[in-house]
């Protein structure tokens, strides 16, 4: 019998990227079994990097929230600014309730929206989704999708069914466990095209400036003019300040530190 976490390393232990969806009604447990999912891949260490568009969640490592494809698409490029130099890190992210926002009554809307994610995919984008129904099926297809959960019983939350597009095999999981990762049962999941906030900066140069002088600890040594590099730290700050201000006071707090000491 395979076990959860061996079906985990399976679906996702892959070098490309991988989306999946849970399905089933309401009440059966589908945010909470995602949440499992990304547990287990952080515990097994195939992703160290997280996100979703859900705000109340509490876990013992760093889940971003992003409610819109711009910041997902730039979150993603940053983790990869060169793929091909440096190999794909993977973002996971959660993407709760694709239903809302790749429904069926919005199939013109969704065709752009799947090109979108098949390019972010190349910077290493994991999507795992839920959805009670009407999900358009060219989103939740087996040309995009490596599988699908099923949640069906309000019942009986431990019991999952994973079906696999490609092999059509279904495997049965009886008695899966509750995440210990906290979050609200009754928000909301929202997720948009554009940003809602102030417009996105693009981070990318700046981003491999920063982290040279991290790797470093010297503008000069980093072959990295002192004024270049103050203007990229005040580029990402100001992005912090514009998007995260109430959220990531320590992430401000310590790139300012760097440019007092630069």
């Amino acid at each position: 019998m395979t076990s959860f976490n061996s079906l985990i390393k399976q679906i996702y232990g892959r070098s490309e990227s991988v989306f999946t969806c849970v399905l089933g009604p309401n009440e059966t447990g589908k945010t909470d079994f995602n949440l499992l999912q990304m547990e287990r891949i952080h515990k097994l260490g195939i992703g160290h990097s997280f996100g979703s568009n859900l705000k109340e969640i509490e876990a013992d490592f760093e889940i971003q929230f992003i409610e819109d494809f711009e910041t997902l698409e730039a979150t993603c490029r940053m983790l990869n600014p060169n793929p091909k130099k440096h190999g794909l890190k993977k973002f996971f992210f959660f993407g709760s309730e694709i239903g809302k926002w790749a429904s069926r009554d919005t199939s013109w809307e969704n065709t752009d929206l799947i090109k979108k994610l098949q390019t972010v995919r190349k910077y290493g984008l994991c999507m795992l989704t839920d959805a009670i129904d009407r999900v358009d099926a060219r989103v939740l297809s087996p040309r995009f999708f490596a599988g699908e959960f099923e949640k069906p019983y309000k019942t009986n939350k431990k019991y999952a069914t994973w079906y696999n597009y490609s092999t059509h095999e279904l495997i049965e999981f009886k008695e899966v466990p509750k995440t210990k990762i906290d979050f609200d049962t009754y928000e909301t999941a929202n997720f948009y095209m554009k940003a809602q906030g102030p417009t996105s900066i693009k981070l990318n140069p700046q981003h491999r400036i920063i982290q040279e002088y991290l790797k470093h600890k010297s503008w000069k040594k980093a072959g990295i003019h002192p004024q270049e590099g103050k203007n990229a730290v005040l580029a990402v700050l100001k992005h912090y300040m514009d998007r995260y201000a109430n959220e990531e006071e320590e992430a401000i707090k310590a790139v300012s530190e760097i440019i007092a000491e630069s």
